[in-house]
């Protein structure tokens, strides 16, 4: 399994070649999981993702044909360390490194797809973000990756990161709503 995360939020185009960055999978964490901090950082935000779970195998696969190859969404909560991403960012390095250590993103429970009519709001702690299926881009995003990797069943898909973060502690338990539905809290340790 992989997870492909783009660095784009909402509304804003998906561009070819495509932002992303590979998550391997021993940094997944599934639902109900702890996820762990790592010691090589103090400061640690936890960014949200819209995560689409791929259901079909599939090479280059066109936008209009884009929403077979996927089949539940949830929440995505990805460990981010604040001192080591603006290092590199400073440096214009590439950031790949922050994908790579263990346990660095929680996924919520599977559910079935949202109405693409209706905005999907995602509430978590004081935030409180409403994103419109189309601002997603999830057709855009699996046709762009697809035109460089074979996307296999299981793999999982974050098309943008919502705008606003969360501060992390060890000892946190973080609480997701999705539509009103909640979401098992994400336990940092």
């Amino acid at each position: 399994m992989k997870v492909i995360a783009f660095n784009r939020h909402p509304g804003f185009p998906v561009r070819i070649p495509p932002e992303v960055e590979i998550i391997v999978d021993s940094a997944t964490v599934s639902a109900g999981r702890p996820v762990f901090l790592p010691d090589f950082s103090d400061g640690w935000v936890a960014r949200l993702y819209p995560a689409f779970r791929i259901s079909r195998l599939g090479k280059d696969i066109g936008e209009k044909f884009a929403a077979r190859y996927f089949d539940s969404f949830t929440i995505a909560l990805r460990l981010v360390p604040v001192a080591l991403e603006r290092s590199l960012a400073a440096a214009a390095a590439p950031s790949g490194v922050l994908g790579l250590y263990d346990y660095c993103l929680a996924l919520g429970e599977w559910m079935p797809l949202p109405d693409s009519r209706e905005a999907l709001r995602v509430e978590c702690g004081g935030l409180s973000v409403d994103i419109a299926p189309t601002e997603m881009r999830v057709e855009e995003a699996v046709s762009a990756v697809s035109r460089y990797a074979t996307l296999k069943i299981g793999d999982v898909v974050l098309p943008c990161a919502l705008p606003d973060m969360v501060s992390v502690k060890a000892g946190d338990d973080i609480s997701v709503k999705v539509a009103g539905e909640s979401l098992p809290p994400f336990r940092i340790r």
